[in-house]
């Protein structure tokens, strides 16, 4: 089954998941305070392209202190309690516990590893790592589980400065290991 695009809210209970967290962005009428909230990370790991994404909510890191200063790169965004705590409910209720094992996902993959993705959230770090050995069912999950977190993460704005290194462009994609850019 097919999983619906982030603009279409009216399609499939995903769908309305993320067109519920959006309007959630909206309102303030119930929210807890950032103090009240627990700090949250979730993240997923390629070890293929060795690109980290996460996304933490602002009991974890305040805008103003992830936004204001340049980093090496703009793989972590903040969002706001709400959504990364809807978020990492939405997984849970998906299947994310039932893979998923107690601490921090490898830094490196095995051989046949191909991604990871952990939560940290009220101090307790879990996580699960998609192999080229995964089921088929697992793979499924994961798969549905990875494009959920995609969808919040890319429509969550980040405004993170970033140094690049002389001759490097922000603009072209990171080489991956075995494929190499022509030269310019």
């Amino acid at each position: 089954m097919p999983r619906p695009a982030v603009l279409g809210f009216a399609r499939g209970p995903f769908g309305a998941f993320v067109f519920a967290l959006l309007a959630l962005l909206g309102s303030c009428a119930s929210a807890p305070s950032q103090s009240e909230a627990e700090a949250c990370r979730i993240g997923l790991y390629d070890f293929r392209s060795q690109r980290r994404f996460e996304l933490v909510n602002e009991a974890h890191t305040a805008r103003l202190d992830q936004y204001s200063q340049v980093r090496d790169n703009a793989d972590r965004k903040v969002q706001s309690n709400e959504i990364v705590a809807d978020l990492a409910g939405w997984l849970e209720k998906e299947g994310f516990g039932a893979l998923a094992r107690e601490g921090a996902s490898p830094s490196r993959g095995a051989t046949d590893a191909v991604w990871a993705m952990e939560i940290e959230n009220g101090g307790k770090l879990r996580h699960f790592v998609v192999s080229k050995s995964t089921p088929p069912p697992d793979y499924a999950l994961c798969r549905n589980l990875k494009a959920g977190f995609l969808d919040i993460y890319n429509a969550t704005y980040a405004g993170q400065a970033t140094q690049t290194k002389e001759g490097q462009s922000p603009f072209l994609a990171p080489e991956r290991p075995g494929r190499v850019r022509p030269a310019q």
